[in-house]
């Protein structure tokens, strides 16, 4: 049994019994503080139709909207424990399926939520979340085994007197969720640094001694990763690198050509023949190419940071 010590009244302070309706009104009037996920639209939520396949009622206790699902939620609120929650959960769901234009476009006009377009919104599916005293083991169990557990929410609540609510989140507590992206963007941020880690670690250990080509490859290698999806792998004798379907081989000298450069890149981009004399057709009369490296007609001699943009320009231009 939960108990709460208030330090100021020096006591243990005692649960209370509010309304259905009082609760509802706290809840509303506090929202940012209890819900700062769900965007709120509306309490005592009225249309016409049965929100419940054996009643007559045609109002959500609390209406809500989930920016990030795009999809409504209402809340159910219970003063004692809650039952079938089962056979709630799918009546609220056919009742938004029943007047979604109507709930869409009262939401929107007559209460002003800043809700996505129509079409954007999901309407084969809702969020639920129920609020009450207690829930039955079965109903617990049967909500966090379910295949779409992430629609139902169950949230016990106790009622202290000085105005003090305490809510515990059985399932789906927004916290925990929060901590499990953060942990799951920290795990591919950390996959992230050590493939590059072990990527550069390579090309530096190809182009070791060659700073500049270093510092060269990697403004060629991250221009290409901002035009598409690209594949790179150091071979012995040259660094091969994919985009679409080019392909470029890059060594860090000049070969017995006798010109001065940092970087040779290989390519077979027919539109580099405008970059003069920095371009070398490997393609001899005889139709057979001169040299080994790669397998692409044209060689692009880089010196400058500025020929190496010229040629960046034309593979931008060319994919």
């Amino acid at each position: 049994m939960i108990k709460l010590y208030s330090t100021s009244n020096k006591k243990i302070l005692e649960i209370v019994n509010k309304s259905e309706a009082e609760l509802n009104k706290f809840i509303s009037q506090n929202w940012e503080a209890f819900f700062p996920q769900y965007l709120f639209i509306k309490s005592e939520f009225s249309v016409e139709g049965n929100v419940r396949s054996k009643g007559t009622s045609g109002r959500i206790d609390i209406l809500a909207f989930n920016p990030i699902s795009n999809k409504f939620v209402v809340f159910e609120l219970k003063k004692d424990k809650d039952k079938n929650i089962r056979n709630q959960v799918s009546d609220y769901k056919d009742y938004i399926e029943d007047n979604f234009s109507q709930i869409y476009l009262m939401s929107l006009q007559k209460y002003k939520a800043p809700l996505p377009l129509f079409d954007k919104i999901s309407q084969d599916s809702i969020e639920v979340v129920m609020i009450a005293k207690s829930y039955s083991s079965t109903d617990i169990e049967r909500v966090k085994k379910s295949t779409s557990k992430n629609l139902t929410t169950l949230i016990r609540y106790m009622w202290f007197e000085n105005e003090l609510l305490l809510i515990d989140y059985i399932n789906n507590d927004p916290d925990d969720l929060i901590e499990k992206e953060n942990a799951e963007k920290l795990k591919k941020i950390k996959n992230i640094i050590e493939n590059k880690k072990s990527l550069y670690a390579d090309v530096e250990s190809f182009l070791f001694g060659k700073e500049e080509a270093q510092r060269l490859f990697k403004i060629f290698y991250e221009a290409l990763n901002k035009i598409g999806k690209t594949k790179l792998l150091v071979q012995a004798s040259k660094i091969k690198v994919e985009l679409n379907n080019q392909t470029f081989s890059v060594i860090g000298y000049a070969g017995k050509t006798g010109r001065k450069c940092y970087l040779v890149i290989n390519t077979n981009i027919d539109k580099v023949i405008d970059l003069g004399k920095i371009v070398d057709d490997r393609v001899r009369p005889n139709q057979k190419k001169k040299g080994s490296i790669g397998s692409e007609r044209y060689e692009v001699f880089l010196t400058t940071e500025q020929e190496l943009m010229k040629f960046i320009s034309i593979i931008e231009n060319s994919i």
